[in-house]
């Protein structure tokens, strides 16, 4: 929801679904008017949101609203495979490798974007990009991206790990005649686990002011208060005609009508002792002091 609302402000370049899913233009006018791009994106979610209606609970999917880059990445043939389906042998082979290829790759891509973005008439500044992969390479991220900033949202992994293993379930049943939720809990609660340390890590030997953390509640609840925020980290003026559009956004992009995310920790084959214990680092700098009232 971050993410869709700074993406009002027009000097972000941003990368809608249609475009991650077809960055590559289908004929010579296509470039300048995607609409046959645009359709089969639309025919696609449509599709996805057919075979498991759920999925929009977790992660309002739509064609034409701006998406997470690693979807990119896998043009690149590495990236979150495990999202679609239960595939830990590559994902233990990924872990291996040196993954500055496909982040080069992702910058090429986004290049490209940007190219056909200007033919269009879409001139901005820099890039707003989104995805939670990238908490397992930070240091790859920042290798290819050396100017980028991050703002990193934060919640009690005790909710987020079965959310997002069970988000993985979800995908994994659109795709696969087999899916286990177990499975699905336990290599996001293990993947996720290892990419924190290495993430925590990292930014203990960065400058602080290349990062921003918000209280994941405080972006619900308080997202216009965050955006004010994220301005003069980002060095930007948020500017009134702006500040309107995202309001306007939010008052239509309300939860309302739409279904409940419902999850266990143990339908995720996951326990609150184990969580805590993986996540102890995480939770003792970021979730706890705010349960306590402490920032």
């Amino acid at each position: 929801m971050l993410h869709r609302i700074l993406a009002r402000d027009p000097r972000f370049y941003t990368m809608a679904w249609w475009e991650a899913r077809f960055p590559s233009p289908l004929s010579e006018t296509d470039v300048v008017d995607p609409a046959q791009r645009i359709a089969a994106a639309r025919t696609e979610v449509a599709a996805m949101i057919a075979a498991v209606p759920e999925v929009l609970a977790m992660h309002p999917l739509d064609a034409e609203l701006p998406d997470e880059e690693v979807i990119l990445m896998e043009h690149a043939f590495m990236s979150a495979i495990d999202s679609y389906g239960n595939v830990p042998g590559y994902m233990d082979w990924l872990f291996q490798q040196d993954q500055t290829p496909a982040y080069r790759y992702l910058k090429r891509q986004l290049q490209f974007l940007q190219w056909q973005k200007r033919q269009r008439g879409i001139v901005a500044e820099r890039w707003l990009l989104k995805a939670p992969h990238h908490t397992h390479l930070m240091p790859t991220l920042f290798a290819v991206f050396p100017d980028a900033q991050v703002i990193q949202t934060h919640r009690d992994p005790l909710q987020t790990i079965p959310s997002m293993g069970s988000f993985a379930y979800t995908l994994w049943r659109i795709f696969s005649d087999r899916a286990d939720p177990v499975q699905a809990g336990r290599q996001w609660a293990a993947k996720f686990a290892r990419g924190m340390r290495n993430a925590l890590q990292f930014r203990d030997r960065q400058p602080a002011d290349r990062f921003m953390d918000v209280w994941y509640l405080d972006a619900v609840a308080r997202s216009m208060d965050v955006v004010e925020q994220v301005y003069p980290f980002i060095g930007w003026t948020l500017d009134d005609a702006t500040r309107r559009r995202m309001q306007d956004w939010l008052k239509t992009s309300s939860r309302e009508g739409r279904p409940t995310h419902e999850y266990t920790l143990e339908g995720m084959g996951l326990t609150q002792a184990g969580l805590e214990a993986d996540f102890a680092e995480y939770r003792e700098r970021f979730v706890l002091p705010r349960a306590a009232g402490r920032h």
